[in-house]
């Protein structure tokens, strides 16, 4: 286990990443009715790595991202990267950190006085590690958390607890995605399983209502993904289809207006979402759409892309800045190919989204 600093090259000159030097993309072209444009996008982190799967929040004033950085996709080498700013223009590298083997899916959680960093690495199998600082400057050693085999995925604070999902990766009729609980933010345990034994994945979970849950569920056999329901003490789920493509998926509420952030495919000719995925042959292209969740349903509301081509873009976090929302997520730099590459470049980009009004 070793914590490592070196500069991120060649954007950060003197431990300072200067995304203000980087130029801004066009949003791209949208041939989806009504679909709100982003406001700006602009480049956040692009240095010839692959840069992605981010964790993004505001804590004590500043915004705080970090993400995996390795040589590709699939590598094994990915190390976790956190960067701090105020205005989210000019970014700070506060920390590196090798925890084992492959680091990825980094997720944060913030609450009043500590900043917790949850890493999920893979060496023989899966570990989470945890670590967190409770001033912005010292960070704890990384330490285990929960069972071996398990990724923790999107934890948040409720009512004085912390929840979140666990799902075990491997053959589909061996996966499940289990509700966990903690009160410390460290030792958390087995509440629930949410579904198992049916290709279940990343499950990004959101309170709507008070105390209703729902869990946004990514299926590695169909192409659409599921969305899970329950209600206190959360032992029994309900499901139903969510009518897109879930993947790399967060939930968030703001200024009264649920939102869903995915990845979006777009297959030529298109498929419906109850399709096998082993039974898909067309043509794809992705993006990353913002959703609006209102009665129960996922409805498109802003893509940020562009469309075009079929690149890798998933992976978003974001946090509301006034009348807008802030969303970092990564799009690859090459064509996917059908399969991840050990060796390839992804970028991290940062567009504004003006909200919905309820």
């Amino acid at each position: 286990m070793r914590n490592i600093s070196h500069q991120l090259i060649p954007l950060l000159i003197g431990g300072t990443l200067l995304a203000g030097q980087l130029p801004d993309i066009a949003t791209g072209a949208d041939d989806t009715p009504g679909l709100v444009q982003p406001l700006s996008v602009k480049r956040v982190v692009s240095n010839g790595r692959h840069n992605a799967f981010a964790a993004f929040t505001k804590w004590k004033r500043d915004y705080w991202l970090c993400f995996r950085s390795g040589t590709g996709h699939g590598s094994t080498d990915g190390d976790i990267v956190v960067l701090r700013s105020s205005d989210t223009k000019t970014w700070t590298e506060v920390m590196r950190q090798d925890v084992q083997g492959d680091d990825r899916d980094p997720q944060l959680l913030a609450t009043p006085k500590r900043l917790f960093l949850y890493t999920n690495s893979r060496d023989a199998g899966f570990r989470v590690f945890a670590n967190h600082t409770d001033d912005g400057r010292h960070w704890s050693k990384p330490q285990p958390v929960y069972k071996n085999g398990f990724i923790l995925w999107k934890p948040l604070a409720h009512g004085g607890k912390f929840y979140a999902a666990a799902h075990r990766p491997g053959p589909n009729n061996r996966r499940h995605a289990d509700l966990v609980t903690s009160t410390d933010g460290l030792d958390w345990k087995l509440a629930s399983t949410i579904r198992a034994g049916q290709g279940e994945s990343e499950t990004t979970l959101h309170f709507l209502d008070g105390n209703r849950l729902v869990g946004f569920l990514r299926s590695q056999v169909t192409v659409g993904g599921f969305l899970m329901e329950s209600a206190p003490p959360y032992t029994r789920w309900t499901q139903r289809p969510a009518g897109h493509h879930l993947s790399g998926q967060s939930a968030y509420t703001f200024a009264g207006v649920t939102y869903l952030i995915s990845r979006e495919l777009r297959y030529a000719p298109p498929v419906p979402p109850s399709t096998l995925r082993v039974n898909v042959a067309s043509k794809v292209s992705q993006a990353t759409m913002v959703f609006t969740f209102q009665d129960g349903k996922l409805t498109p509301y802003c893509r940020l892309g562009p469309l075009q081509g079929n690149h890798d873009s998933s992976y978003a976090t974001a946090v509301q800045v006034g009348n807008e929302m802030l969303v970092v997520y990564h799009r690859s730099a090459h064509e996917y190919s059908g399969a991840t590459r050990l060796k390839d470049a992804a970028e991290l980009f940062l567009a504004r989204v003006p909200l919905k009004r309820p």
